[in-house]
């Protein structure tokens, strides 16, 4: 069974290949995104999968790209 920290990790490893754009922590069981900009956007959730909406969302609107979650083609 894999812990609950080895999960945040592993969603945190996710989240920064797919959107590589973007700076996202985990802090006080939030996790939160900001991109670079003038001004920064920025983005919290409570859950990754509510986060990589979110950002998914921003991409679309933005006119940019996701990188595949498993890049190596598996």
């Amino acid at each position: 069974m894999i812990s609950e920290l080895a999960e945040r990790q592993r969603a945190l490893e996710l989240l920064r290949a797919a959107f590589p754009d973007y700076r996202i922590v985990f802090s006080k069981g939030r996790w939160a995104a900001v991109s670079a900009g003038s001004p920064p956007a920025v983005w919290f959730a409570e859950t990754p999968s509510s986060l990589c909406g979110q950002l998914f969302q921003a991409q679309l609107r933005n006119g940019g790209t996701v990188v595949p979650f498993g890049g190596d083609g598996s």
